[in-house]
């Protein structure tokens, strides 16, 4: 006998047997219970949860002699030429491949004489969407007012596609996709019937690349068998589906939420010599972040579809982020894998991606931007780094993480020293309006800020400025910008300096030397203090 694949074999043969659609065969077996048949019949879903069995198993129910409150027996004649498809009163039709009004107008006719030997003439169309639209018009009277001994099953992935006026004339079901759960708990019944083994983590790695769909779970279930032979693990799963480490999501995750550069460079350069399909990277980062988004809610990670281990990960993780940053990514990641089939450079524009969510600070409401106050669920590893008693962080990872090797490097590279002397307190304050100038042309939200500050005190190499004026967060935006700045310090005082800024409750002294020219608002937008705030604080204008 040859081999029969796994989806054939454990087809579901009685509506009890149909997984995660009770609410169609609950309706279904009490419809046959109390003798309330509908002349015709549409199923819709997803690929692979049933329809088409489901089907099968009306016509058994309503043909098979020794059926029993919508329960056939699959024993007798009838059941057998149904199940092999063989049965000369039920008749499958593929909507795809007969489409055309003629052959609805052949079904027209052969509706019109009595079944064979069964109690009914039944027409199962499958992918029923497919028809013309003059081939619906036509059937369109025989689905209202069939004969006695007829009955229709219309079956589809795109019930959108099916005119109306055929859904009113039929009762519709509609199909969900399978949870996980259930569809790890029928993989584990059919294997252990087939006397093979598997640990959890491959059913579940298994049961998630199907996507709700229980002939794709048994289709893979095939290749894995092939694969791995009677003992399954998680690496031969990960071999043959090409599942992506899970480890991947959460490196990616951590790299941004850290700042680090050097761990994201080593992800992307996993993912690319891998040869990960870009979109299914894409795709699993976007249900990453959304298991993140769940387990950050209380009593979320009980809806995590995840076994234990990942469950609990996912969950303590989930404390680390703002919750509007988890919704920012998540948005970033929806365009991305949007984009990634449409650029002309997908990997590149991938690592652009993944660079430029670095670069991303936390989220701020608006309401907190506008009163002043500083955001209080931002993480501390939203934080910048202190410039001044940390390691570079531009040094390979090996070297940051290794003590041994930082030690050997303080003890033979020695830094030269600072050149604070060069410069006077009053000198920076002379050019200071021409140093805001330069940097408001190259960074003009770091510029605006800096327009209303002034130089305090010099201590060493450390320049004290204060900012009046303006929102405490101000100060937190020039700190996370502090690198930049104190770049553009050396290039236009010749000196390396450290910066601090503070801000001041004092108001802001009069200038002596050339201030920098606030852009001028209309009329107005001079009336609005909100307007004016939010030009003032995005370096905004108004265009007309």
């Amino acid at each position: 006998m040859s081999y029969q694949v796994l989806s054939l074999k454990w087809r579901p043969q009685a509506f009890d047997d149909v997984i995660g659609q009770d609410h169609v065969t609950k309706t279904l077996i009490n419809a046959f219970k109390k003798d309330r048949i509908a002349q015709g019949y549409i199923l819709t879903g997803p690929r692979g949860v049933g329809k088409t069995t489901t089907a099968r198993i009306i016509s058994k129910a309503l043909n098979c002699p020794k059926t029993k409150d919508g329960i056939p027996c699959n024993s007798c004649n009838i059941c057998q030429e149904i199940t092999d498809g063989r049965n000369l009163d039920v008749l499958e039709i593929d909507g795809a491949s007969n489409r055309g009004i003629e052959e609805i107008r052949s079904i027209r006719e052969q509706i019109k004489y009595a079944p064979m030997n069964a109690p009914y003439k039944i027409f199962i169309i499958d992918e029923v969407h497919m028809l013309t639209n003059q081939a619906f018009n036509a059937l369109l009277r025989t689905l209202e007012e069939p004969p006695s001994h007829g009955k229709f099953i219309l079956a589809t992935t795109d019930i959108h596609k099916v005119p109306s006026t055929i859904i009113s004339r039929c009762q519709r079901f509609d199909f969900n996709r399978i949870t996980e759960t259930a569809i790890c708990e029928r993989l584990s019944l059919i294997l252990q019937e087939e006397g093979i083994s598997a640990d959890e983590e491959s059913l579940s790695a298994i049961s998630r690349k199907a996507d709700g769909s229980m002939r794709d779970a048994l289709s893979l279930m095939d290749q894995v068998i092939a694969f791995a032979g009677e003992s399954i693990k998680i690496e031969a799963v990960s071999s043959v589906i090409g599942l992506i480490p899970i480890d991947i999501y959460f490196d990616y995750s951590e790299s941004i939420l850290e700042k680090h550069s050097a761990k994201m460079l080593k992800v992307l350069q996993i993912i690319r010599t891998a040869g990960l399909p870009l979109e299914d990277v894409a795709l699993g980062l976007i249900h990453h972040f959304r298991n993140l988004i769940v387990g950050s809610i209380n009593g979320g990670e009980d809806l995590l579809e995840l076994n234990d281990d990942h469950k609990k990960r996912y969950s303590e993780n989930a404390k680390l982020w703002d919750g509007k940053d988890l919704l920012r990514m998540s948005n970033v990641l929806n365009e991305l894998e949007f984009s990634l089939k449409r650029v002309t450079h997908p990997s590149i524009h991938f690592e652009i991606t993944a660079m430029k969510c670095l670069e991303m600070d936390t989220s701020i409401s608006i309401t907190e931007l506008l009163s002043g106050e500083e955001s209080k669920n931002i993480k501390k590893n939203f934080e910048p780094i202190n410039q001044t008693g940390t390691e570079d962080q531009s040094l390979p990872a090996s070297e940051q993480e290794d003590p041994m090797a930082q030690k050997a490097e303080k003890v033979s590279v020695k830094k030269p020293p600072a050149q604070h002397n060069n410069i006077t307190l009053e000198e920076i304050e002379k050019k200071w309006s021409k140093f805001v100038e330069k940097i408001n042309q190259e960074r003009p939200s770091i510029g605006t800020i800096l327009a209303h500050s002034n130089p305090y005190e010099l201590k060493g190499n450390l320049l004290v400025i204060k900012v009046y004026n303006l929102p405490k967060f101000s100060v937190g935006n020039l700190e996370r910008n502090n690198q930049v700045i104190e770049k553009f310090i050396e290039e236009h005082y010749g000196v390396s300096l450290k910066l601090k800024a503070i801000i001041s409750d004092e108001v802001e002294p009069e200038k002596n030397v050339e201030i920098i020219e606030e852009p001028v608002l209309s009329k107005e937008a001079n009336g609005d203090d909100v307007v004016t705030r939010v030009l003032e604080v995005f370096d905004g204008e108004i265009l007309r």
